[in-house]
Order: C-alpha cells, then structure tokens, then sequence
C-alpha cells in the first residue's frame, strides 16, 4: 500500500512540473522574429469548404519580420525559372497579445487574429474578405514558420 502511494505522489510531482514547463513556454512564444508563410487556407462560406494551398520554394522566401513596432515583408516571385524580390515593405503594427488581435496603424478595424501562437509556429486569421462573393466574411488563416 506504502509503494502505491508513494507512485501516486511521485506522478503528481511529475505531471506538475510539466504542466508549468508548458504554460513558461508559452509565455515565452512571441511575434518577434522572422516567418514565412508554409501553406494558407481559406474557407469559404458560400460551400463551407476549405482550399489549401502549400507555399512554393519560392514564396517561401518571402519573409515577414516582425520588429516591437512594425514589420518589414519582403516578397519573392516566381518570374520564368527565376525567383525574384518584388517588393520590401515596412509598417506600424500593434499586437494586443491577452486579445491576440493584430493590426496595422491606422486599420484598428481590420484585425488579423493570432489563433496559434508557439516558439516556432503561429496561425494567424484574416476575417475581413469576401472571397466567394456571398456577402458573408471567409476566413484566410496562414500558417507561419519562424526562421529565427
């Protein structure tokens, strides 16, 4: 009975710990740093499907790098074989974290939602567009991968 009961203890100590190792990781997740787009998704609500699409070795080099007070893109395309830098970027933002709301200056009414947010990866929501043409908001999400 007395090496049950020590077991018990012993896995509550464990799963304790590990529980609190998860919540600090989280707390420690942030925007900061630079990402590329690995692949989108958007839902559109005339057929309430969804339609993936994987980011090309070259997209994938178009970066987003958020700094503590704006972001700089930089956008790659294809052009023939050739991947190319077609445009850099840089704008005020504002990150309400304990909302997880994202906007840039001056578009307080057009938030993009972080629906994920971890060390290495972030989804973040557009909920402002009518893709399909039905009148109703689609959802955009676009899944980040953290390059530093």
């Amino acid at each position: 009975m007395k090496k049950i009961f020590l077991s018990l203890i012993v896995l509550s100590f464990i799963g304790c710990n590990s529980n609190d190792d998860d919540v600090q990781t989280n707390n420690q997740a942030s925007i900061i740093g630079k990402w590329y787009i690995e692949k989108a998704e958007v839902y559109k609500s005339s057929n309430q499907q969804t339609q993936t699409s994987i980011s090309t070795d070259c997209q994938k080099k178009s970066t987003h790098e958020f700094k503590q007070a704006n972001m700089t893109s930089i956008s790659f395309a294809q052009t023939g074989n050739t991947c190319v830098q077609t445009d850099v970027v840089t704008r005020n933002y504002t990150f309400d974290k304990p909302n997880m709301k994202f906007w840039f200056e001056d578009e307080v009414d057009y938030p993009y939602f972080v629906t994920q947010l971890a060390q290495n990866d972030m989804v973040m929501e557009d909920r402002t567009e009518d893709i399909d043409g039905d009148g109703i908001k689609d959802i955009i999400r676009r899944f980040y991968k953290k390059i530093n």
